[in-house]
């Protein structure tokens, strides 16, 4: 099963059963079964046992399927095994400050044989930020990156806001750029899903910096992360006046184009080709980036 769309991925505590539903019955493009944060550590052994039918049950339902494993090195081989195992769609690596931790799954999940599972690594911590350009050329069964805001923020002594969270969102959209990944995440916190309306704008401000999805700990945060990181109908409807005025252009021996009174050049309609990929594709395809 090939995902399509990394807009927006719902964290559900691994363990407990009763949300396996729930999630499925939302709206989110990836379900994260998570063996990390969300689940006790004596609940982590159930959280593997449940995982193969929590996975079937969730791709019975159309969903796309992720697991989160834990970093830590007595943890993260029975993880690993478990995902493997369970058939999900990628599996999430925490905590990521090196290069090192990829390449350890990615080895790992090629001596499983498992060809079409993919890795998306957290940058959680200043050591991690400062690697990131390494991190994001590791390997290529890794097609994302993500700043995460809260572990991150907690390490550098500061709050989860747009002003701090600024630069070092930047610096993760340039460092999956780089490498020809997808880079997710938002300038801001993932606790704050009480209140919807702000939770909105600030994923839609985000959406501007180059960001292509988002992750969600509640289902109120679904839909906005779709409508941010989904090009509008108008957007569709400009991309497609874009393309067209150009490659009417360059039909008459021209390059450049006026439309609107903007001068339209190339790297104008390369932006509008990939707003109307997106809305062909139906999301951020992975395809594209191995």
């Amino acid at each position: 099963m090939k995902p399509s769309a990394l807009r927006s991925l719902l964290y559900i505590p691994g363990h407990i059963e009763a949300y396996i539903n729930k999630a499925a019955a939302t709206a989110a493009d990836v379900i994260i079964l998570d063996l990390e944060d969300a689940v006790p550590p004596t609940e982590k052994d159930r959280a593997r046992e449940v995982l193969p039918d929590a996975a079937a049950r969730l791709h019975e339902n159309g969903k796309t399927v992720a697991v989160r494993v834990n970093s830590d090195e007595n943890l993260v081989d029975d993880d690993l095994e478990a995902a493997t195992g369970a058939g999900v769609d990628f599996v999430i690596l925490p905590k990521v400050e090196s290069p090192a931790f990829v390449r350890q799954a990615a080895s790992f999940i090629s001596a499983e044989g498992c060809d079409n599972l993919f890795l998306i690594a957290l940058i959680e911590s200043p050591t991690g930020l400062l690697n990131a350009p390494a991190i994001a050329a590791a390997h290529e069964r890794l097609i994302a990156l993500n700043l995460g805001t809260e572990d991150f923020c907690l390490e550098m002594g500061m709050e989860p806001e747009w002003d701090s969270l600024l630069y070092p969102s930047h610096q993760i959209v340039t460092a999956a750029r780089s490498a020809g990944k997808i880079p997710l995440g938002y300038v801001g916190s993932i606790a704050r899903y009480n209140d919807t309306s702000a939770f909105r704008a600030m994923v839609e401000r985000s959406a501007r910096l180059g960001f292509e999805g988002g992750f969600a700990i509640h289902p109120s945060q679904v839909a906005p992360l779709n409508t941010a990181f989904t090009p509008s109908e108008g957007a569709v409807t400009y991309a497609k006046r874009i393309v067209e005025a150009y490659e009417k252009s360059l039909a008459e021996g021209l390059g450049a184009v006026s439309l609107d009174n903007k001068m339209i050049d190339l790297p104008i309609v390369e932006k509008a080709r990939r707003v109307l990929q997106f809305r062909i594709d139906g999301g951020n395809q992975i395809g594209d980036r191995q």
